[in-house]
């Protein structure tokens, strides 16, 4: 039994050249598969860690299905509701910047950090008129450095300047290479926003758990709006992720199979030196469980190498050097695309995972055929 193993691996090494050639083929299907799976992990960690800072719930105004802006004096027809904490109007919108061809992510806020710790800025206090943080995406397509002026089109066709006192940090690209914020008043000339008018309402809740129950009573208070709460937009941004993900996971799980199916045939139509040897392991008393163990033993060294290459390929392709291959198709496009930097994720379900859709498979896939074989009397397989 102990000497199953070894006789496995001069078995393999007699055939390296077909070994090695099936050891790539299948280490290449596994890294794009695993590369999928640690994307898709790191990318949902990112966008967890990103949306702890957003409001607990919110609320907009909706005409025709299009988001419309609110009168600010919604404001304390909220803050009358049981449990609210808070009610805060929010500006903000996008602008198309013809130079570029961008869409940019405009914010109105009158503090220089407006809630993102992740903002560097050149001045302390309050962001005053005709100033604004932008995010480093734009500053690079612009050509632009903090301190000088940024120029932007409104939505009345007049072009309004602005000085850049600061940018942000490299964590915060997923979230700000296209993010301009304002000056609250500044935002509202450029979006085209009335003087006592904001794009939606944010609200703080005393208790967390209460954030659903609010949001149905809002709903169904008031008419003609649209009640989002944090719970959902982070549901949303799994579903997106998953969704995108699971296109790849799955074409990727289609080519496994389909390698695994060139395997059982490979594994089926044995060559005339393995039928010979399986007949002469036969004709010298090894059991059908011998030849099993035997080609267990083969089929797991090319399995569990195949898989840890693979794997150590995808997690170069992803952590070293940021999944060139899989970024545009499960980030998105954009002109301005942000440049960030993945969280490693290397746990243990992803790795099981991995194993489990690699490994099994081809091993099931290899050891039946065997034992076809093995069953099959001596001089019969010998005879061909």
């Amino acid at each position: 039994m102990f000497k199953i193993p070894e006789y496995a691996l001069r078995s393999l090494a007699r055939r390296w050249q077909k070994y090695l050639a099936l050891i790539l083929i299948y280490s290449l299907v596994v890294a794009f598969y695993a590369s999928v799976v640690f994307f898709t992990a790191s990318l949902k960690k990112e966008t967890t860690a990103s949306l702890k800072n957003i409001p607990e719930l919110w609320v907009q105004k909706l005409s025709g299905g299009r988001l419309q802006p609110m009168p600010i004096s919604f404001v304390d027809s909220l803050q009358g509701i049981r449990g609210v904490k808070r009610v805060i109007p929010r500006v903000w919108g996008y602008n198309f910047d013809t130079p570029t061809g961008a869409v940019l992510s405009i914010i109105g806020s009158d503090s220089l950090v407006g809630g993102l710790s992740m903002v560097e800025s050149t001045q302390q206090g309050k962001l005053k008129k005709n100033m604004a943080l932008v995010g480093r995406g734009l500053l690079r397509l612009r050509g632009l450095e903090v301190g000088e002026n940024l120029t932007l089109l409104g939505e009345d066709g007049q072009i309004k300047s602005y000085e850049i006192m600061g940018s942000f940090v490299h964590e915060a690209d997923l979230l700000s290479t296209d993010l301009v914020i304002l000056n609250t008043q500044d935002a509202r000339v450029l979006l085209g926003l009335g003087k006592n008018t904001c794009t939606d309402v944010a609200l703080e809740i005393h208790n967390p758990l209460e954030i659903n129950n609010i949001g149905r009573k809002i709903d169904r208070k008031f008419s003609g709006i649209r009640v989002v709460t944090a719970p959902q937009l982070r549901s949303t941004y799994d579903t997106l992720f998953g969704w995108r993900g699971g296109m790849f996971l799955y074409g990727s799980m289609l080519s496994i199979f389909a390698f695994l199916i060139l395997a059982w045939e490979k594994a089926s139509g044995l060559s005339k030196e393995e039928r010979n040897e399986l007949g002469v392991l036969k004709a010298t008393g090894w059991e059908i469980s011998d030849v099993l163990w035997l080609k267990f033993w083969e089929s797991g060294f090319v399995a569990f190498n195949s898989t840890a290459i693979g794997i150590l390929v995808a997690y170069i392709h992803v952590f070293v050097f940021y999944a060139p291959l899989l970024r545009p198709f499960l980030v998105g496009w954009s002109v301005l695309y942000p440049d960030y930097v993945l969280s490693t994720v290397f746990d243990l379900e992803s790795i099981l995972l991995i194993f489990s859709v690699s490994v099994i498979p081809y091993l099931t896939g290899t050891l039946i055929p065997a034992w076809r074989g093995a069953i099959t009397d001596p001089a019969e397989v010998m005879q061909g």
